[in-house]
């Protein structure tokens, strides 16, 4: 049995725990250029909830994530944008393009004998409003899908514009939530870049996350250490 400090601190733990998972997404790749099949973001586990912000602009038209399949499955994805006013008419368009799937005309250059399908967006007039409140960020949500990945191999989720604007976006996979404690010790760090990429200010709550990551690496001591 733990001591009542240790019993108090492993609350800590617990609640920092709950927090991490309450996190939509595991992030894989935060911010920058994701544009093309070699700068892809790789992914090595669909099933778990994980998500990539990249750049969708001018200079840097789309965004692509690279998923490892050993077998026919079914793939989640979704698309969203940051609730920005400049972004409030931002369409990006989204496909995923792999093996085994139909021909697709899309206006970018694909690997070689890979097909796609797509998932629009340009009919969306408003996207779903979504507030994610570990990081305490606000999105649009322009498009979810299911689509079936039909023989092992690598595909691609590839999000793209046309529009001369210099937006962003996320593109989400899987449905898993799966966190560890690098998670949580990154925890900070995540939250800021993620505020970054949504461009609002610093997460004063941080101050006091550090204060309880803390005493969570110490319950994790006691816990482990001390015993009645």
């Amino acid at each position: 049995m733990l001591k009542p400090i240790g019993v108090g601190l492993g609350v800590a733990a617990m609640a920092i725990l709950v927090s991490v998972g309450a996190l939509a997404h595991r992030p894989s790749a935060i911010g920058g250029t994701f544009d093309g099949p070699a700068e892809a973001v790789r992914v090595t586990d669909p099933d778990v909830s994980q998500v990539v912000y990249g750049d969708v602009s001018v200079a840097h038209p789309s965004l692509w994530v690279a998923v490892a399949v050993a077998a026919a499955t079914d793939l989640y994805v979704q698309l969203g944008v940051p609730a920005l006013k400049r972004l409030r008419t931002f369409r990006p368009q989204m496909a995923i393009v792999g093996p085994g799937l139909p021909s697709l005309a899309l206006p970018f250059a694909v690997p070689t004998g890979m097909g796609g399908s797509l998932v629009v967006t340009s009919s969306v007039a408003d996207g779903v409003f979504y507030h994610e409140p570990v990081t305490d960020t606000d999105s649009w949500i322009l498009a979810e899908s299911t689509v079936r990945l039909p023989t092992a191999g690598t595909y691609y989720v590839v999000v793209w514009s046309s529009a001369i604007v210099d937006g962003k976006a996320w593109v989400a996979v899987g449905r898993r939530e799966a966190f560890g404690w690098k998670d949580i010790v990154t925890l900070p760090k995540t939250i800021n870049a993620v505020r970054a990429f949504h461009e609002v200010g610093p997460d004063s709550r941080l101050i006091t996350t550090s204060k309880i990551l803390f005493l969570a690496a110490v319950a994790l001591a006691i816990a482990g250490l001390v015993h009645l």
